[in-house]
């Protein structure tokens, strides 16, 4: 338990960070739609960082089962590290995730440990099938802050029609293990995140099924029912409407580094069709204001997308937005 020497200092700490927060937040609004600025006077906001784009499973609206081997790696250590040393004088937090499943990379616990002694608030998203009882003990003692499932399907039918590859009951058992040893451990950390779309065709239930479900997972800390979208245009969504086009906010904010070094802006841009850098031969913040990140924002200004993949194609600026600011975008600044 902590002494109130502790915890003042644990609330101290957590204030500091959230009026950090605050204020990087507004620099961004000022920047994105105040003053429209191309070039920002601060450093990225969040960061995506890749592990690997393998994955184990084929779902059916995920366009990861189409890369051909020699499009898949693994992220080397070292460079991992090298990332980490740099972003921890500026980011809020880490998203160890992107178009695969990162628990496939044989030193997964260790990036998470190297980050978070570094300070970072690490999260990552999974789609929960290989939680082993080894793999759940390194993920929490390694100081993950949240773990976010992808879950689509209330009953056994539904989510293996969908997560092609999976087992309904094994992969549930995974998340209950997670949480019985967290437990056994006394930690508050990893939160527990599930994310479900409902909309995603093939997905159906009974009412009393979810009620079940809910009830049998009732520790996790939130659930999320989703909208998919459409990864830059190569899923099919209904969220699409040229009407509502506004500037998207991600190249304002955030970074997302490829497993190869690669640097693009967001993670709606699975193909990585827009690259502004490589971490191995500049730095995040060198990148964050180079020439190919200023004329993006210059694009998106412009709302000058027409001919410019994916962001011509993404729903993500096209979706119903507050201030002229994209949904989507107030979660992945908030949250």
């Amino acid at each position: 338990m902590l002494s109130e020497t502790d915890t003042n200092g644990y609330f101290s700490k957590r204030r500091f960070k959230l009026m950090w927060a605050g204020k990087r937040l507004i620099q961004i609004f000022w920047s994105y739609r105040v003053c429209q600025h191309q070039k920002v006077a601060y450093r990225p906001y969040r960061i995506w960082v890749e592990p690997t784009n393998k994955c184990n499973l084929a779902c059916v609206m995920c366009s990861n089962k189409t890369f051909a081997p020699e499009e898949i790696g693994f992220m080397d250590f070292d460079l991992f590290k090298k990332i980490v040393n740099e972003a921890r004088h500026f980011i809020y937090d880490m998203n160890i995730h992107h178009r695969g499943e990162s628990t496939l990379h044989p030193r997964f616990p260790e990036m998470i440990e190297y980050a978070a002694k570094n300070g970072i608030t690490v999260k990552f998203h999974t789609n929960g099938t290989l939680l082993t009882e080894d793999k759940c003990r390194a993920l929490i003692e390694a100081g993950l802050a949240l773990i976010s499932f992808s879950f689509d399907g209330y009953n056994k039918k539904s989510y293996e029609s969908i997560r092609v590859n999976a087992n309904f009951e094994k992969t549930l058992q995974n998340i209950e293990r997670l949480y019985s040893i967290k437990q056994q451990l006394g930690r508050k950390n990893p939160k527990m995140v599930m994310e479900v779309m409902e909309a995603l065709e093939g997905f159906e239930y009974q009412p009393e099924e979810k009620k079940a479900f809910l009830a049998r997972l009732h520790f996790l800390d939130r659930l999320i029912i989703k909208k998919p979208h459409n990864w830059g245009g190569n899923v099919s969504s209904d969220a699409f409407n040229d009407n509502d086009l506004v500037a998207c906010t991600m190249p304002w904010h955030s970074q997302v580094i490829l497993w190869d070094g690669r640097v693009g802006p967001c993670p709606h841009d699975f193909f990585a069709k827009i690259i502004l850098g490589d971490v191995r031969e500049k730095s995040l913040v060198e990148i964050f204001n180079n020439r190919a990140t200023r004329q993006l924002r210059e694009r998106h200004l412009k709302l000058a997308l027409r001919d410019y993949s994916p962001c011509n194609s993404c729903d993500t600026p096209r979706r119903r937005n507050v201030l002229g600011i994209p949904t989507p975008s107030l979660k992945y600044v908030k949250e």
